[in-house]
Formats: C-alpha cells, structure tokens, sequence
C-alpha cells in the first residue's frame, strides 16, 4: 500500500508541477491557440552520422497517426523491424536485420535506455505521444551511444524549437476490450523560453477474442484471461535560447505501468502474473556554436523500479529490482575546412541495478567512452567519414569503428552508399551475475558487418519516386545463449555460437499531389538468413535462428482530400518464425490489414474537431507473434481529438 501510496503521489506531483508552469504562461499570453494538422520539423543534433548507412525517418504522419499506440506497434507495420510481443499492453522487443533483442539500442534524446541487466528494452513502455521525430539506424555502424548496436538502433526525440503560437490538443479514444486512452499537450513560447507539457493515461481490459487451436482438434474461440493493464504517465520539456544563441534544455518524463503478464495457452495454471513499475528520467544539455566550433554538454538520470508477483497455486514468488544510472556527455565538433568536419565526444555513464536475483544484491557497471571522427567531402558528390570509439567498461578495454561513402552519382535521382563496421555487445548483468545460472567469464559478442545501397528518386510529371535497394552482410562471433546447464534444470549463458547474417531491404515511396488532395504509397521489403554458424554438432548448425523471419513486407496507401478527410490503408506481412533451433518448432506466417477513416470538422472561432476510425486485423486472422501466445482478432478504435486555433 505504501509502494502505491509512493507511486502515485510522484505522478500527482508531476500533474501539479505540469499545470502550474503551464498557468503561469498563460497568465502572460494572448488567450488566441493555434494547432496545425501536422507539425514537420527539423532536428538540430550535434555529432555525426554515418553518410553510408542506411537510416529511416518515421514519418510525421505516420506519428500523428499512432499517438495512442506504442513505438512497437508502429515500427511494425511501417518497417522491417523485427517485432516479438506477448501481445497488446505486454512485453515487445525489437531487432534488426536478424539479430536478437538486446543488439538494439534505443536512444531518448542521444541517451541509452537500454537495461544494464536486461540489455534489451521493452517497446511497450514507449507510448508514441512523447516523442516528436523517430528514426531508425540501421546495422552496427550507429556508434552515437558506444558500442551494442550489432544490430541497429531506434532513436526517438523530442522537439526543442520554439512555437510561433500556443498549441494544445486533447484527445480521447476508445477502442475494443474496454481499452480507454487519454491525452493531452500544451506547448507555448514566450520570448526565448519554451515550455511543453503532456500528459498521457490508457487502461484496458484486455480480454480480447482469440482462436484457441491447441486443446481441442476442433479449434474454439475464447477470451484472453489476466492481461488487463495500466499506463500513465507525464512528460515536461523546458527549453531556454540565450542572447548568445546558446540553448539550455531540461526534460522530464514520468511513468506507471500496471500490468498482469498473460500466459502461455499451454498453461493449466489459474495462477497469475504480475508487474508494476516506476520509471523516472530526466535529461540536461547546454548547446553551443560559436563560429566553427559546436558543443554540446549532457547530463542525464534514469531511475526504475520494477515489482514483479507470481503465484501459481501454492506457490507464489515475489522479487524487486532497481536501477539506477547517472550519465554525463561531452560533444564536440569543429568545421576545420569547408571540405572537412572533425568531431569527438567523451562519455561517462555508470549503472546501479538493485535486484534479488543477484546473489550479492546490487551490482554496478563503469562505462567510459571516448569517440573521434572526421568528414570528408573532396567532391560535391563524394562524401567519406570514419568514426572509432574507445571504450572502458569496468577496467577493460575494447575498441569499435566504422568507415562508409557516398557517391552522389546524379543530383536528386541516384545515389549510391557503402560502408563497413565492427562493433561489440557486453554482456548483460543477468548474463554475468544471475543466481542461479549466471556466467561471469562470458566474452563480449563481436563482428564486423558491410552494406552496400543504391538510392534512385526520379520524378514523373506530378509522381515522384524514391527508391533504395541494400545488400548486407554480418559476421558476429561468440554469439551468447542460455542453454541447460550439464543438461540439468539450470539455464546457463555461454559463448558457443557464430552467427552469419545477411540479407536484402527494399524501400519504395510515392508520392502524388494535386491541388485538393495527395496520394502516397510507402512499401518496405526485407529479407534476412540469419543462421547458427557454429560447429557444435548438433541439429542446430546452418539454421534459420529463432524468431527470425525470413521474409517481411509491408505497405501504406494514404489519401488526403484537402484538409478535412483522410483515408489510409496497411497490409503486412510476416514469414514463419522457427521457435526451436532446429527449426522443427515454428510459428505460422500471417497476413494483417488494417484500415483507418479521418476527417477534420471545423467549428465556431477556428477550433477543430478531428475524428477517425480504426479497424485492426480487417480480417479476422489468426496469428502469433511468441509461439502459444496468440495475438487479437478483429479490434475497433475510435479517436476524438479537439483542437484549439
């Protein structure tokens, strides 16, 4: 009770300190708000990214149309991002081009989120309404945060230029399974200070329909039992532009989560599982420019605090865990010729994690890192870069990097791209220290990796065309698993694997515009053969890894009439997943087709009514995203969202 008590009085907090910075703006402000229908901006970051590597930009539609939904559910019907989900509300990971989990890093504002024990993030706790600008780095060239991204990285930012009005917008929806969601935005400017505050609740039932296939030799319909969860949570962002043009910023966000973990259709257990936990993170910059030389300086603490409960019959098993990170950041960047950029950065970070499956309880982890790199643009259509960072982690040393080109060959139609990397993942904290299991004599995963892509956007008349075809391939070493130990009922990491990645992306975007409306196309393909490598005699060898799919494709026709009606159409994808590795276990491949409906009403005094319709799963198919976790048939949503002008 008193963990409740604790919980809730901080987001009371929040909420308090939320109103009262926002009435104190208001006080000062014209009573005139204003909100466009979308707003598109550019992010200003200090520090370099790679010019030959791949890097998707989500876009702001794409966003403004998935505020009630999380990160993971977006990127996975509008990229090749590998999602596996336990289902709505519930655990959600995310790799790249056929690597695991934990080989993808997830930046908040150039800050890792990544757990030191977990090493992977759960996408679930990332609603779409707190972030501004998401894009994707694709394979083991992004260095921005060190090292671990074997696979790729997600990045998601928040908005730090000034607003020429007030915006506010408050939403609601509700949607199948009792699922009701709640938001809303404050955002105004008064000379060079700018406030912006949100504010985000969704709870559901969660008892969805789903097509029971395994008890019975006819398959049955019946409903999800003990998946109901709860998030809330609230973000507030200060910025501060000084008379220098110097920018100070400082961003909070708060959040709850509250949700029963649904188990596996195998299981004959009544029992229940159950978590709650307490994030708080904060972040501080000071922006810099004077003449050539940009710096940036960060500090930053995330704060978390997980209770997980499980009682199963007679049994029942409780546990907490904490962690705890203070992280402090230096970039600089300096334009040394007008042909050439050269940079550095220079990194602390050190991870306290609290938990009762340590044997000695509290673990902490030291990281320092130091980063260089160079552009060179000798040509207006040539572009090299390099990039090596330098990394002590708990009094060892390690060492990635990565080169790439780019060759403007045509302006505005055909661009080629190529680059190479190596890069390395720790091992998690649990991988080290867990009790009972734990290794601590695991070596870190390593392995170098190379692309190659084409990019062509041509225009036709009023179509216009963009177009990217990759190659890549991945050579990843001493590869971590958890396997039984001396066959026994223990689970053990151990490095025993050699992984060979390597695969094709195909992206495709068009686009169509008339006077009154505006057709777009986005269509994403990716294929990956992500095998066991290793020599270990067994089945496993040559083998598609576990939930890698080999083939997933997805596309989104959009319309837009005007400003007042839109229309858009999903359909992806997604190959069989193995589940065993020897790939005598799997998961079907499954079809989904979703349809939305929009329109814009204007009212009185310029304020607007914005209202659409979802329709999930059109067509009612049976799918799993984890093996005997099936996902929901068809679901409703319906959004209403008033605008102030």
């Amino acid at each position: 009770m008193k963990k409740q008590i604790l919980i809730y009085s901080k987001l009371f907090l929040t909420l308090i300190v939320v109103f009262i910075s926002n009435t104190s703006f208001s006080q000062v402000l014209d009573t005139t708000i204003y909100i466009p229908v979308v707003n598109v901006v550019g992010v200003k970051t200090i520090g370099k990214v790679s010019v030959g590597t791949k890097i998707t930009r989500i876009d702001s539609t794409v966003i403004a149309r998935s505020l009630t939904r999380n990160i993971g559910d977006m990127l996975n019907e509008n990229t090749t991002i590998n999602i596996k989900s336990l289902g709505q509300g519930a655990l959600s990971t995310a790799s790249f081009r056929g690597t695991a989990a934990n080989h993808t890093q997830v930046l908040w504002n150039g800050i890792s989120l990544n757990s030191a024990s977990l090493g992977s993030f759960d996408f679930s706790q990332i609603p779409v309404y707190f972030t501004d600008n998401i894009t994707l780095h694709h394979g083991s060239s992004s260095q921005q945060s060190g090292s671990g991204a074997l696979g790729g990285s997600v990045n998601f930012i928040n908005n730090d230029e000034p607003s020429i009005k007030p915006h506010v917008s408050v939403l609601g929806e509700y949607g199948s399974n009792n699922t009701i969601t709640g938001g809303g935005t404050f955002r105004v400017s008064k000379g060079s200070f700018t406030s912006s505050s949100r504010v985000y609740y969704q709870q559901s039932d969660n008892d969805y329909l789903y097509l029971n296939k395994v008890y019975n030799n006819e398959p049955f319909y019946e409903r999800r039992k003990s998946a109901s969860y709860l998030q809330s949570g609230a973000m507030q962002e200060f910025y501060y532009k000084t008379k220098r043009g110097d920018k100070i910023s400082l961003v909070s966000w708060f959040q709850f989560d509250d949700r029963f973990i649904p188990q596996s259709i195998l299981s004959n257990s009544t029992g229940i599982e159950r978590t709650e936990t307490l994030n708080s993170r904060t972040i501080a910059s000071f922006d810099s420019q004077r003449n050539k030389h940009k710096y940036k300086i960060t500090i930053a603490n995330l704060w978390g605090s997980m209770e997980h409960i499980r009682v199963h019959g007679d049994f029942s098993n409780y546990s907490i865990n904490e962690n705890n990170s203070y992280i402090l950041k230096g970039d600089y960047e300096f334009l040394a010729h007008d042909k050439i950029i050269v940079g550095s950065s220079l990194n602390y970070r050190y991870d306290k994690v609290i938990s009762s499956s340590f044997e000695d309880n509290t673990i902490d982890r030291n990281t320092i890192s130091a980063r260089v790199f160079a552009t060179y643009k000798p040509l207006r259509k040539l572009h090299f870069d390099v990039d090596a960072t330098i990394e002590n982690i708990d009094e060892d040393l390690y060492g990635i990097y990565n080169v790439s080109a780019r060759y403007v060959a045509i302006y505005d139609l055909l661009t080629f791209k190529a680059s190479n990397a190596y890069n390395y993942r720790m091992p998690t904290l649990n991988d080290l220290y867990w009790s009972p299991g734990g290794n601590p004599d695991l070596n870190p995963e390593k392995g170098f990796s190379w692309e190659g892509a084409v990019n062509v956007s041509p225009t036709l008349g009023k179509f216009e065309f963009d177009i990217e075809l990759l190659y890549y391939y991945m050579d990843i070493d001493d590869w971590i698993m958890w396997v039984p130990k001396d066959n026994g009922p223990i689970w053990s990491p151990v490095n025993f694997s050699s992984v060979k990645s390597q695969g094709a992306e195909v992206n495709l975007k068009v686009d169509y515009k008339t006077l009154d409306t505006r057709h777009s196309l986005a269509a994403n393909y990716g294929y990956a053969h992500s095998v066991d490598n290793s020599n270990r005699g067994d089945d496993a060898h040559g083998r598609q890894l576990p939930y890698i799919p080999r083939n997933k494709i997805n596309a989104t026709y959009e319309f837009w009439y005007k400003d007042f009606v839109w229309f858009n159409y999903n359909v992806s994808f997604t190959d069989v997943r193995f589940t065993s590795a020897d790939e005598e276990y799997y998961t079907n491949a499954y079809t989904l087709h979703n349809v939305e409906v929009g329109g814009n009403i204007k009212l009185a005094n310029d304020h607007k009514l914005r209202l659409s319709f979802k329709v999930e799963n059109l067509f009612n198919a049976y799918y799993e995203s984890t093996q005997y976790y099936p996902m929901p048939l068809r679901m409703f949503r319906f959004q209403l969202t008033y605008l102030f002008n």
